[in-house]
């Protein structure tokens, strides 16, 4: 199955920044969606050697 990297996608995400979560939706093609998926996986990797 071939995915098309510049389709358009719906994210839903989910803040809680004062004990109620607040969910809402995105869209982002699913090349965007792997790029940010690629920057929290880099951004885990520094934070697991920081705490090492």
């Amino acid at each position: 199955m071939d995915l098309d990297p510049d389709e358009i996608i719906t994210v839903e995400l989910s803040w809680n920044n004062d004990g109620s979560p607040e969910t809402y939706s995105r869209t982002i093609t699913r090349r965007q969606l792997g790029n940010l998926l690629l920057q929290v996986d880099d951004m885990a990797a520094d934070t697991e050697e920081r705490a090492a």
